[in-house]
C-alpha cells in the first residue's frame, strides 16, 4: 500500500498558496489517519470480540505491547502536533501582521493617486505660481522622492522575506511530508500486523487476514485523500474569502475617500470660480474705464489725422513740382552724357593718330630701349666670337690628345 500524499501544513506552506500560512488550523498532520486508523482497528477489535470471546495468553500479552507501542506513537504525533499548532499560530499572527500592513499600504497608495490626479487635473491658470513655493519646492520635492524610494526598499526587502519564508516554508513542508510519509508507512505496516494477528484465527488463516486487512487499508486510504481533499479546498475557500473580504473592505473606504475627495475638490473649484468671478467683474470695470478713455483717445487721432492728410495733400502738390522739375533735369543731363560720349570719342582718335608726338615719356622710354638694344647687339657679338675661340682651342686640344694616345699605344705594341 502506498504512502500518504503531502499533509494540509504543507499545501498550505507550499508556493501555491497566496499567504505566508492558512487563516486557520487544520490540525496535525498524522493525526487523522491515526484517528481513522484507530475507528478501523477498533472497528475489527469489536468483530472480533464479538466472533471469538476467549482469548490465548499470548496474544493478550503482544495486544498489549502494541497498545503501549501505539500510545507512546499518539504521544509523540500528540507533542508534534501542538508545536505545529504553535507555530501555526505564529505564523497566522505574522500573516495578519502584514495583511494589515499591506492594507494600510493600499489604502495611503489610494489616497496619494486620488491627491495625484486631483493635481493633474487642475488646469495651467489654477496651478499655485511658482512664486507661492518659493524654496519649499525643491525640497519638498527631493523629500518626496526619498520617501518613494524608501517606499520601493522597503517593498523590495519585504518581498525578499516572503520569498524566503516561502522557501523556508516549502522546504519545511518537504520535510514533515517525507517524516509523516515514513510514520505512515511504518503505522500501516503495524496496524496491518496487528490486524493479520487479530483475525487470522477468526478467518481461518493467514491469506484471508491479510486480504481483508489490505480491504480495510484501502478502504480506509479512500476516506483519507477524500478527508484531505476536502481539507485543501476548505482552505482554499477560506483563502478565498478572505481575499474577498480585504478586497470589499478596501473599495469601501476607497469610494468613501473618493466621495470625500470629490466633495473637497468641488468645494475648492466653487470657491475659486467665485474668487474668478469677483475678478472678472472688476476686471470689466476697468475695462469699461478704459474703453471711456480709449473712445477719448481715438477722437483726437481722428482730429489730427484729418489735420494730417490735409498737409499731406499740399505736399503731394509739392511733390509732383518736384517731379517734373526732375524731369526736365534728367533730359537735360543724359544730353550733357551724349555730348561727353562724343568728346571722349574724338580725344581718343585724335590720341591715335597723333603717336609718340608731344609724349616725353614714351619718347625718352623709346630712346633707352634702342640703346639697350644696340649694347646687347655687340655684347652678342663679343660673345660670339669668344665661343668660335673657345671650339678652337678645344679641337686642338682634342688633336694633340688623340696624337698622344696614337704615340702611347704605338709604343706599347
Amino acid at each position: 500500500m502506498e504512502p500518504p500524499g503531502p499533509e494540509e501544513p504543507s499545501v498550505a506552506a507550499g508556493p501555491q498558496e497566496p499567504g505566508p500560512s492558512e487563516p486557520e488550523d487544520p490540525g496535525p498532520p498524522v493525526a487523522a489517519p491515526a484517528a481513522g486508523g484507530a475507528g478501523e482497528e477498533a472497528a475489527s477489535g469489536r468483530d472480533g470480540a464479538a466472533g471469538e470471546a476467549p482469548a490465548a495468553p499470548g496474544g493478550a500479552e503482544g495486544r498489549s505491547g502494541e497498545a503501549a507501542g501505539e500510545a507512546a506513537e499518539e504521544r509523540d504525533v500528540g507533542e508534534e502536533g501542538e508545536a505545529e499548532r504553535r507555530e501555526r499560530a505564529e505564523l497566522l499572527e505574522q500573516h495578519r501582521g502584514l495583511a494589515g500592513e499591506r492594507e494600510r499600504l493600499r489604502q495611503a497608495s489610494a489616497r496619494l493617486q486620488l491627491r495625484l490626479g486631483e493635481l493633474l487635473r487642475l488646469r495651467q491658470g489654477e496651478r499655485r505660481p511658482r512664486a507661492e513655493l518659493g524654496a519649499d519646492g525643491p525640497q519638498l520635492y527631493g523629500q518626496r522622492l526619498r520617501l518613494l524610494r524608501e517606499l520601493r526598499e522597503q517593498r523590495e526587502r519585504a518581498a525578499a522575506a516572503c520569498r524566503e519564508q516561502v522557501e523556508a516554508r516549502r522546504r519545511s513542508g518537504e520535510e514533515r511530508q517525507a517524516r509523516a510519509q515514513a510514520e505512515w508507512a511504518a503505522f500501516q505496516a503495524r496496524k496491518k500486523a496487528v490486524a493479520v494477528f487479530s483475525l487470522g484465527r477468526r478467518l481461518g488463516g493467514r491469506e484471508a487476514a491479510v486480504k481483508a486487512a489490505d480491504r480495510a487499508q484501502a478502504r480506509e486510504w479512500d476516506k483519507e485523500q477524500q478527508v484531505r481533499e476536502a481539507r485543501v479546498e476548505n482552505i482554499k475557500l477560506k483563502h478565498e474569502i478572505q481575499n474577498l473580504e480585504t478586497i470589499l473592505k478596501a473599495q469601501g473606504e476607497l469610494a468613501v475617500g473618493q466621495h470625500f475627495m470629490d466633495f473637497e475638490h468641488m468645494k475648492k473649484e466653487n470657491q475659486k470660480h467665485n474668487e474668478k468671478i469677483d475678478n472678472l467683474s472688476d476686471e470689466i470695470l476697468k475695462l469699461k474705464k478704459k474703453v471711456s478713455n480709449t473712445v477719448c483717445v481715438l477722437s483726437q487721432f481722428r482730429k489730427k489725422l484729418q489735420f494730417v492728410e490735409a498737409e499731406n495733400q499740399g505736399r503731394r502738390a509739392e511733390l509732383m513740382d518736384i517731379k517734373t522739375a526732375l524731369s526736365q533735369k534728367r533730359d537735360i543731363l543724359t544730353k550733357t552724357k551724349q555730348a561727353r560720349d562724343r568728346l571722349r570719342r574724338n580725344n581718343l582718335k585724335l590720341q591715335q593718330k597723333r603717336g609718340l608726338l608731344g609724349n616725353e615719356i614714351l619718347l625718352r622710354d623709346f630712346e633707352e630701349t634702342v640703346d639697350a638694344v644696340e649694347l646687347l647687339s655687340q655684347r652678342l657679338e663679343t660673345l660670339k666670337r669668344h665661343h668660335a675661340s673657345l671650339i678652337l682651342t678645344c679641337r686642338g686640344i682634342q688633336k694633340k690628345i688623340k696624337e698622344a694616345n696614337s704615340l702611347f699605344l704605338a709604343e706599347d705594341s
